[in-house]
């Protein structure tokens, strides 16, 4: 799961956001920040989701979420490989970023896409490990 928090775009907006987590105990596994001239879009992998959305309702925190793929990397299937695979099968890939964690000493990378269900299959149906939010204590 992943939160996309709304922010105006002033100094301080993304370390309060953090602070928040922090006071709470919830981690930030990964982040990406996307910004315009008013508005930040922060999106953040949490490592309690249910806790972050407690946290973030009673702050007031306008956020939607969405489900993301979390992919291990390694030499065995590179990003790149997965682009061919998904490619292939006609999917999009929103967004993608990396987390702060790796599983198993490999990096880990959040991916958008516009079909999660189709995506999944295909990358596990090619040896590629997804993951839960459960493989990713550390």
């Amino acid at each position: 799961m992943q939160f996309s928090v709304f922010l105006t775009n002033r100094i301080g907006q993304l370390k309060e956001l953090l602070n928040l987590f922090s006071e709470e105990s919830v981690e930030v596994l990964g982040l990406s920040v996307v910004d315009s001239t008013d508005w930040a879009v922060i999106r953040v992998v949490m490592s309690d989701p249910g806790k972050a959305r407690e946290v973030l309702h009673r702050h007031g925190t306008p956020f939607t979420e969405s489900n993301v793929l979390l992919t291990q990397l390694d030499s065995a299937n590179s990003l790149s490989e997965i682009c061919e695979l998904l490619l292939r099968a006609e999917i999009s890939i929103h967004f993608a970023y990396p987390l702060t964690v790796r599983s198993n000493d490999r990096a880990v990378m959040v991916l958008h896409v516009d079909d999660n269900v189709l995506a999944a299959d295909v990358l596990t149906r090619h040896k590629i490990v997804l993951l839960g939010h459960e493989d990713l204590s550390r």
